[in-house]
């Protein structure tokens, strides 16, 4: 896994294979109507995100880790700049961290797809062949 490849495609909500198709149906994680909402395979691609059932109880530690560096980043924060009493500053974390959850999800399940999918420039070449041979 190369990390470029990693951020682009969490960023951008596309298929870790080809970089081309969604993952989510909708890119804004804050649509709340939408945000549980995903493809089970690639839509360009057909690379099936759902490898077997409970594949994304992995993505939880994931999320672990990234709200775990959130909180890192708000005690940092606090120590060299905010400088708040205790309550502001919980009540300021609980916020943020409601606040981010979302974006924080889709990033996670995209993330853990790619710990096991990885970056082929030549996916959709590989595709168009299969669909001819059809």
């Amino acid at each position: 896994m190369k990390v470029p490849e990693l951020i682009y495609s969490t960023v951008t909500n596309t298929c870790p294979r080809c970089h081309k198709g969604k993952v989510f149906e909708k890119n804004n994680p804050y649509n709340l109507k939408y945000i549980f909402k995903m493809n089970q395979s690639c839509p360009v691609c057909k690379e099936s995100y759902f490898r077997e059932p409970g594949f994304f109880f992995g993505a939880m530690y994931v999320s672990y880790a990234l709200m775990a560096g959130w909180l890192i980043i708000w005690f940092l924060a606090d120590i060299f700049w905010f400088r708040l009493e205790a309550f502001a500053l919980a009540m300021g974390i609980t916020i943020s961290m409601v606040l981010v959850s979302p974006a924080f999800y889709h990033w996670s399940r995209i993330i853990w797809l790619n710990f096991f999918i990885r970056y082929d420039r030549n996916a959709l070449a590989g595709h168009a062949r299969e669909n001819s041979n059809s």
